[in-house]
């Protein structure tokens, strides 16, 4: 039954890289001022910091739990 742990791990990791993208560019917009989407204004780097931190989180959490027999 690893099916469901493995995918939790790539939600996780899928949920890290895209939240960190994410902000990555609306910091890098708030600097230059490419382009005026409002998804890439100032207000929502505190949404795409939290998926970062909520996809490292569950990737850790799954891929170091106790098993049962430790």
């Amino acid at each position: 039954m690893k099916v469901v742990p493995n995918f939790f791990r790539s939600v996780g990791m899928s949920l890290f890289f895209l939240g960190s993208a994410l902000f990555l560019f609306t910091v890098l917009n708030n600097w230059l001022g490419f382009a005026s989407a409002p998804w890439l204004s100032g207000a929502f780097w505190r949404v795409y910091l939290f998926f970062a931190v909520s996809g490292i989180l569950l990737y850790i959490l799954i891929t170091f739990r106790r098993k049962n027999g430790d």
